[in-house]
């Protein structure tokens, strides 16, 4: 099941990038000869119009074919060439390039707002949701620390916890951060049972808290978030879906640019990436928490994949982009054959890291 839903949301990904791309190719009246569901080879297709709508065998998203991309449509009759993306403005084709970037967002935006319309997990302190909003009011864990006893334990990111019971003690109701932290930093070595809700259903399970070596007391392993269940009206929903996209965005942003500079310092850089695997993993974790965290996490994604397509690398639309620039500046088309050579390369080096980082991601399951 984990690996349909792995599929399934990168079809709903690659998708609505390449929407944007038809869509704006459309409305510039660019000449689109097929758009494709999934990858080569062809199932089946059908025409409409002059553009093919194809079906095909390899499931993981879909593509765009647009009339004189490749930068090389001398094969084309006068009257397509008119018609043909190399011939539009650049302004046009800039549109028609950051199109996808912007269908990412919309999506992110979409799906937060779905969130919000649902019923989402919001944090309690500094969200600007007045308080009429909130129902159901809770200490959440946020994170899992990777061999930790809260790991052996089984909690999971998404679980409220209820109440912790220790040896020969009173039953502690949780109803704060601080109360969890310092039930746990009192029991170092010591077996505690906790009480926790997990969709709605109530469980329980049993830890033993490391001993911390530097000041003795105990630690679980989980980062925590006081929240709320927020179910906002449509008019909210969709404001405080815009702000949560662009709040994300700017946080991924800044994480970019720290991981590339780390580039120039960190070592095992590779190692903090996930490819398919290990994101093959995080969508089966989040589909444990509930339908909400799906749809949270594949707006993550979604926003992740916007800004990755627009940096300036060849085969990426950023990459296209910067060509896009480099000829308006210079006042002269940039070879075709050179933009197809660079952005052939692009993508094999894109290829390749990919490859690599699936490796790490197996060599992670296997440890």
């Amino acid at each position: 099941m984990s690996i349909i839903l792995f599929f399934a949301v990168l079809a709903i990904l690659i998708l609505a990038h390449e929407l944007g791309h038809f869509l704006f190719a459309k409305l510039s009246k660019i000449k689109v000869e097929e758009f494709g569901f999934g990858f080569p080879p062809r199932v089946f297709g059908f025409r409409r119009g002059e553009t093919i709508y194809s079906f095909n065998l390899i499931p993981f998203g879909g593509f765009v074919k647009i009339c004189g991309e490749d930068g090389s449509p001398s094969n084309l009759p006068a009257e397509a060439l008119t018609r043909s993306f190399g011939a539009q403005k650049a302004y046009i084709r800039a549109l028609v390039l950051s199109a996808g970037v912007l269908f990412n967002l919309l999506l992110a935006w979409s799906l937060l707002t779905a969130t919000y319309l649902i019923g989402a997990p919001v944090s309690v302190e500094e969200n600007g949701i007045p308080g009429n909003y909130f129902k159901e009011k809770g200490v959440m864990i946020i994170q899992i620390q990777e061999g930790m006893p809260a790991e052996l334990s089984d909690l999971r990111p998404g679980d409220y916890l209820l109440r912790f019971f220790g040896k020969n003690e009173k039953t502690l109701e949780i109803s704060d951060i601080k109360e969890v932290q310092n039930f746990i930093a009192n029991h170092p070595e010591e077996e505690i049972r906790m009480d926790y809700l997990r969709k709605g259903k109530v469980f329980s399970t049993k830890a033993i808290p490391l001993k911390n070596p530097e000041n003795g007391k105990g630690i679980l392993g989980i980062a925590m978030e006081k929240v709320g269940i927020v179910r906002l009206p449509f008019h909210r929903a969709i404001w405080e879906g815009l702000k949560t996209t662009v709040r994300l965005t700017g946080l991924i942003a800044e994480a970019f640019v720290d991981f590339f500079t780390g580039i120039f310092t960190e070592r095992k850089i590779l190692a903090q990436i996930a490819g398919p695997v290990g994101i093959a993993g995080i969508i089966a974790s989040a589909a444990q928490s509930g339908p909400i965290f799906i749809l949270q996490l594949v707006a993550l994604l979604s926003i992740n994949l916007a800004l990755i397509n627009f940096l300036p690398f060849p085969a990426l639309d950023g990459g296209r982009l910067m060509f896009l620039a480099i000829e308006v500046i210079r006042r002269k088309p940039i070879s075709a054959k050179f933009s197809n050579i660079a952005h052939n390369l692009g993508f094999a080096i894109l290829i390749s890291l990919m490859l690599i980082i699936t490796y790490l991601d197996i060599l992670k399951l296997m440890q």
